[in-house]
């Protein structure tokens, strides 16, 4: 069915989502978000492109093949040119039989990053988040289509609704402004609506704003209500787990979706042939009811720094390996907009000077060293780490 089919143009996108990030926590090379959102299926993996090397390329192709659920070595001997070549070589098996797909969290150490789910689960979740979406009459999207969520709510999701998915991450909130239409429902995490609302972005009547990612906060969504988006959704999931529940409110407590049931501190998944499988939610959840949860903290001690997950201990490992670091904490402070930030606590080696000159020298080792959201914004100079 045309609905369960994902275009050549679908899979060229995903493949540059997940080449971005590849590049970015293998090779540590970095682009910025407009770039990202320009690489297409015409965009040269080489020379006059994204400037590959064999060893980029090779990994980047074993990336694209894993996401799809294909051993790893499917694409690493096809002469590819454009992400194009690769996109047209997985569809061609996976229009016929596609049966699982891999997407990688944001753990520092890829071992155990990749985490492999059904493709009828993934499909599953779809369906659900197009239950919620109902009526919409375009999707516009704000974010990567390579992370689980991402993947679930801006390619499938349109795609069982037939409505035309836009990605509108090269706009500028006046260009999305003006494209915005009565019916239409727009996707982007708490971050990028921060950003957004910051741009004087407005919608007509009948928009509708789905986030996830990160929590909402109360006053955020007060501003979105007031740029014009009658209805919001948020939903709740992770990499780990697919998409659990949804929300009306940063007030409310989170709902289920039907394919979700409560197993005392945990979760219960009921797929579509029936069977169930016992998950560990990856937040502590607070029960309101049989069917209902606010969120406590993670459980594996992640912090959520603009939609993405990152471990502060093992930011703070990697900040000791820096020459004039002897000791580091990391703390999670809120910035006034209420973005999450990360705070270095550094006891520094007795040659190094606590002075300005070394916390830029420090911050540009951070900017070759960890990916964006892992950079402190704040660094402190301590005689003693402090409790955290």
């Amino acid at each position: 069915m045309k609905s369960f089919l994902i275009t050549e143009t679908q899979i060229s996108s995903v493949i540059g989502g997940a080449a971005a990030d590849e590049l970015s926590r293998r090779f540590n090379r970095h682009f910025d978000f407009v770039t990202i959102a320009s690489w297409s299926e015409d965009s040269l993996l080489g020379a006059g492109g994204i400037a590959m090397s064999k060893e980029e390329k090779d990994a980047c192709a074993r990336r694209a093949a894993e996401t799809f659920g294909l051993d790893g070595d499917f694409l690493t001997n096809h002469q590819a040119q454009r992400i194009s070549d690769w996109a047209r070589e997985i569809f061609k098996v996976i229009s016929d039989r596609l049966i699982n797909f891999s997407f990688k969290s944001a753990a520092r150490d890829d071992r155990g990053a990749e985490h492999a789910h059904a493709a009828a689960e993934i499909y599953q979740d779809a369906g659900a988040a197009a239950s919620l979406l109902y009526g919409r009459r375009r999707l516009l999207s704000f974010v990567a289509p390579h992370s689980l969520l991402g993947f679930e709510l801006t390619v499938l999701t349109p795609n069982l609704l037939n409505i035309d998915a836009v990605d509108a991450r090269s706009m500028t909130p006046e260009v999305l402004s003006n494209s915005l239409l009565f019916g239409d429902v727009l996707v982007a995490t708490p971050t990028l609506w921060r950003y957004m609302m910051r741009e004087n972005l407005k919608a007509p009547d009948n928009t509708m704003a789905v986030s996830f990612g990160e929590p909402m906060t109360g006053d955020l969504a007060a501003e979105m209500r007031k740029s014009g988006f009658g209805v919001l959704r948020e939903l709740y999931g992770s990499t780990e787990t697919g998409l659990i529940g949804w929300r009306d409110a940063p007030s409310e407590p989170f709902v289920l979706f039907d394919h979700w049931r409560r197993d005392d501190d945990d979760l219960v998944r009921i797929a579509p042939d029936l069977s169930t499988k016992r998950t560990p939610a990856m937040d502590v959840l607070d029960w309101t009811a049989a069917r209902s949860f606010c969120l406590g903290g993670r459980r594996d001690g992640a912090a959520q720094i603009g939609a993405v997950n990152v471990f502060p201990d093992e930011v703070a490992k990697m900040l000791r390996r820096h020459p004039k670091i002897a000791d580091c904490k990391i703390a999670v402070g809120r910035s006034g907009d209420g973005v999450n930030r990360l705070i270095a606590h550094l006891v520094l080696k007795k040659e190094a000077p606590p002075n300005e000159q070394t916390a830029r020298e420090i911050d540009s080792w951070c900017r070759l060293n960890l990916r964006q959201q892992e950079r402190p914004r704040i660094y402190n100079f301590e005689a003693v780490l402090p409790e955290i």
